[in-house]
């Protein structure tokens, strides 16, 4: 009876520790598969965004525009300054409520956030604003033509959730800088849909050529070096 129950821990294990490998192999490859993007024509870039990567997640950054200014003007209700002349840059994440909750750093990550953030989990939007940026050393930057810029906000704009009729309404989480504010998400997150799934699928939404599936930091930076140009 022991050893029967002991073979079957076993086979349990193997399974588990296959499908972790099967799903980190799939990670890389869906970085390296094209999302079937066109590739814009040279010299239309004028806009310039940037990928900023943590441990495990993604998060975008938009110059703020006089447009961009304008469309999110709703976030300074959750004391996102973004109204602030010298913000230069919206910083938007998006990612697992229970993540976004209860995590302060890495070492407040428990067994059961992560499974429910595996596993499914309602979304949530973090967005803050940064100064002036003189060291891009830790930031991946991609070019975008003016339609491509238009269409990766109004994407952003999308992922938002409606909460009430007068828009979106910001949640009491208690953030991880003094000027970030938190909204509720459209969709789930879960583990075939990570912050960094969110990324690639903006940027295809947008007509950004770039991986097909990225669920990890690394096949994120896969697929910038498979399909941005570097100049």
């Amino acid at each position: 009876m022991i050893r029967r129950w002991f073979r079957r821990l076993a086979v349990i294990q193997a399974l588990l520790a296959l499908s972790i490998l099967t799903y980190l192999a799939a990670a890389a490859a869906g970085g390296l598969l094209s999302n079937g993007a066109p590739v814009p024509p040279p010299g239309e870039d004028t806009y310039r965004i940037g990928l900023f990567q943590g441990t495990l997640h993604t998060d975008l950054l938009i110059p703020v525009t006089p447009d961009v200014r304008a469309r999110f003007a709703f976030v300074q209700d959750a004391g996102v300054p973004v109204l602030d002349p010298q913000a230069e840059w919206l910083v938007v994440g998006w990612g697992s409520h229970s993540f976004f909750a209860t995590v302060g750093s890495p070492s407040d990550i428990t067994a059961s956030t992560l499974w429910r953030s595996a596993t499914g989990d309602a979304s949530v939007l973090r967005i803050d604003v940064a100064g002036r940026i003189d060291d891009f050393s830790r930031i991946t930057l991609l070019a975008l033509t003016p339609v491509q810029f238009g269409a990766l906000t109004d994407a952003i704009l999308d992922s938002f959730a409606q909460m009430a009729d007068d828009g979106r309404i910001p949640l009491p989480y208690p953030g991880f800088t003094p000027t970030d504010g938190f909204f509720a998400g459209r969709d789930r997150f879960h583990a075939l849909r990570t912050c960094n799934v969110w990324v690639s699928d903006l940027l295809a939404r947008a007509d950004v050529r770039f991986g097909r599936w990225t669920p990890t930091n690394y096949a994120v930076r896969f697929a910038y070096w498979r399909f941005v140009p570097r100049n």
